[in-house]
């Protein structure tokens, strides 16, 4: 139900998705955004949004304008919303499977940490060009 209403709509409405589902708990509601989240990464890394490094086959096809491509991106901007719409509509839900394991594996901490680090070091450049 769900994918058929991110493809076939023409305008897409996610509150109307969400009423139409009844998700009436919020184990409900957290099995839904975990699964509008592996499909979100999908259709990111479909359409490009997430790939590390590319071939040059998939560089050619990137220049041809690949009307999938297209679909995906369409698909992963409704899922994104989708999932705003989740969130605002249960704030206390609990965390993703994907956030757990980017906190099990220390992708968005490590990167908090790396950030942190590097504001101190330009407030201290600051103070000694400014001495």
């Amino acid at each position: 139900v769900i994918y058929k209403q991110l493809c076939t709509a023409e305008k897409f409405y996610p509150d109307q998705l969400l009423d139409i589902l009844k998700i009436s708990s919020e184990h409900e509601a957290l099995e839904l955004a975990d699964k509008v989240e592996a499909s979100l990464v999908t259709w990111r890394r479909k359409t490009g949004g997430l790939a590390h490094s590319k071939s040059s086959w998939d560089m050619m096809k990137d220049m041809g304008g690949d009307a999938g491509n297209d679909k995906n991106h369409i698909l992963a901007a409704r899922a994104r919303s989708l999932l705003f719409c989740l969130k605002q509509r249960f704030p206390e839900l609990s965390q993703t499977s994907l956030d757990i394991c980017k906190i099990q594996y220390n992708r968005d901490v490590g990167k908090a940490v790396l950030e942190s680090y590097s504001r101190v070091l330009e407030g201290l450049a600051y103070n000694v060009v400014s001495w």
